[in-house]
């Protein structure tokens, strides 16, 4: 059985790629995190993973991680507190390249995304690192797939939550206006990680944009109050300015640039290829459906307006 090492499995989407290899049965896992002691790392290890310590400040602190493997899921951290997020995610990312070619990876799946800067002039410092750190790949010619992936249902459960606005009453505030946004759920992204590494012929060199639905922001609340009644749910029609003003915590300006990239339809996503990948990929109807206690769980921790 051949060790798939996965690197970057204390953040989504690794954790749950990591997970679905393991449900999988077909590959002894490796995952690579930043502290063995996180609850993470409790439950890969629960459910049968080895995990081991890595270190992104020199190539020596991803040995451990490499030696031995065949083949690797990838994704970097954007720390949008470091004093320069851009480069520190470029390192991390050419660390894990470096240590890719050291170790004759035979098959890496890495998680990419668009250049935003090089293309419009505006900063999405997030994706434009991962740009950056695919290109990389390509040039020292690492055999890789690349995966680009959409907005992430799950977002709705966290940094895009709707935003209380009265009784019953919620507001989605993401600035794409009337444009339709592709999206997946995250645990998805692991049983297509598991086709590709196990078709390796037919996948390296090749780019897979997911998406399992592409909808306009009336069509998402139109879903929510459905599944989630009485509660109601309505586009603020939030602009790009007073989304940055209004967002909590750093990066705010970089995900404003991200939903403009979307808007300007720049990311062509592919439903079909997902599908053929995951037959049984959840439309957001159904993810909602499947989801709605841990939804409305959320939404409940919003204060009364």
């Amino acid at each position: 059985m051949e060790t798939v090492v996965v690197v970057g499995a204390e953040d989504e989407p690794g954790y749950s790629v990591a997970l679905a290899l393991l449900q999988d049965g077909s590959f002894q896992v490796r995952a690579a995190l930043r502290d063995l002691h996180s609850p993470q790392a409790h439950g890969l290890r629960e459910a049968g993973a080895q995990t081991v310590t890595v270190h992104y400040n020199s190539l020596e602190g991803l040995q451990e991680a490499f030696v031995g493997a065949h083949t690797c899921f990838a994704a970097t951290t954007t720390d949008f507190t470091d004093e320069d997020p851009l480069q520190s995610e470029i390192h991390q990312g050419y660390l894990i390249a470096d240590a890719c070619k050291q170790h004759r990876i035979k098959h890496i799946v890495f998680q990419g995304a668009h250049h935003v800067h090089r293309r419009y002039g505006f900063p999405a410092r997030h994706m434009d690192a991962k740009a950056c750190v695919n290109d990389y790949m390509n040039e020292i010619h690492l055999p890789k797939t690349e995966l680009i992936l959409p907005f992430v249902f799950e977002s709705f459960l966290t940094t895009f939550k709707p935003k209380r606005a009265g009784p019953n009453l919620y507001k989605i505030e993401i600035p794409v206006g009337e444009t339709a946004m592709d999206s997946i759920s995250v645990k998805q992204v692991g049983p297509i990680v598991a086709v590709l590494l196990k078709n390796s012929c037919t996948w390296i060199g090749k780019s897979c944009l997911l998406s399992a639905d592409k909808l306009t922001l009336d069509q998402y609340s139109a879903i929510l109050t459905s599944h989630l009644q009485p509660r109601r749910f309505m586009d603020s029609r939030i602009s790009l300015t007073t989304f940055v003003k209004n967002y909590k915590g750093a990066g705010g300006q970089d995900f404003g640039n991200m939903f403009e990239f979307w808007k300007k339809g720049a990311q062509k996503m592919n439903v079909a290829l997902t599908l053929t990948l995951c037959p049984g990929t959840q439309t957001f109807t159904q993810w909602v459906s499947t989801n709605k206690d841990l939804l409305i769980s959320a939404l409940e921790k919003d204060p009364v307006q």
